[in-house]
């Protein structure tokens, strides 16, 4: 019997800054016992907002799709525009388990408020509204690069010198989050094959 698919919100990256973040991941890779290591696939990188879980009655895409877009609707209209920071680990760099690169939020009007907290709070009331438990973890804004199969000591020097050449302009240019996507992962003996199934468009875009 197929496996139910595993629903996330995400945002969707540019292609030049995938392949320099492909790029950082290989590098780090570089670094690690290559069984240790398990890079995340460039068409798999993706700013994740929400993973909702596996789809069921309750969570199910449509639900999930029309009340995103109810929300969104009375979301503000500012223009959401983001860039690549640094990288970093999940679980302290002494024990890194999962090596992930940092996204931060561009305004070009200090006096312009901010726009990611408030889209990825959107998406957590959707979450709320089809009756799941509020996300324990706080949102950190990042990108998946890597996995490791037993926490491992990571060199913030080096990570950062990693950056430094294996990145490129895409790296330091920002770009602009025109939507959200609903996504389904779907496990199979090669790993997560993820589709998009809705693209839903931000106000003001």
């Amino acid at each position: 019997m197929a496996q139910a698919p595993r629903l996330f919100v995400a945002v969707s990256l540019p292609a030049s800054l995938l392949r320099e973040l492909h790029a950082v991941s290989v590098a780090v890779g570089r670094l690690l016992p290559a069984s240790q290591f398990r890079p995340v696939p460039l068409e798999n990188l993706h700013l994740t907002l929400r993973f909702f879980g596996v789809e069921t009655d309750a969570v199910d895409r449509r639900r999930i799709t029309a009340r995103l877009r109810e929300r969104l609707e009375q979301s503000p209209r500012e223009p959401l525009t983001l860039m690549a920071s640094d990288v970093s680990a999940f679980g302290s760099l002494r024990r890194a388990r999962v090596v992930w690169a940092g996204l931060r939020e561009v305004q070009p009007d200090e006096r312009a408020p901010a726009r990611l907290l408030p889209l990825q709070r959107v998406v957590e009331a959707v979450a709320r509204d089809i009756g799941l438990a509020p996300e324990a973890r706080p949102f950190v804004p990042h990108v998946t690069l890597g996995r490791l199969r037993a926490p491992y000591r990571l060199d913030a020097a080096k990570l950062a010198a990693i950056q430094a050449s294996a990145s490129g302009p895409a790296w330091s240019a920002a770009f602009a989050v025109r939507e959200v996507g609903l996504f389904a992962s779907v496990l199979n003996p090669a790993g997560a094959v993820y589709e998009r199934l809705e693209r839903i468009p931000l106000q003001g875009h």
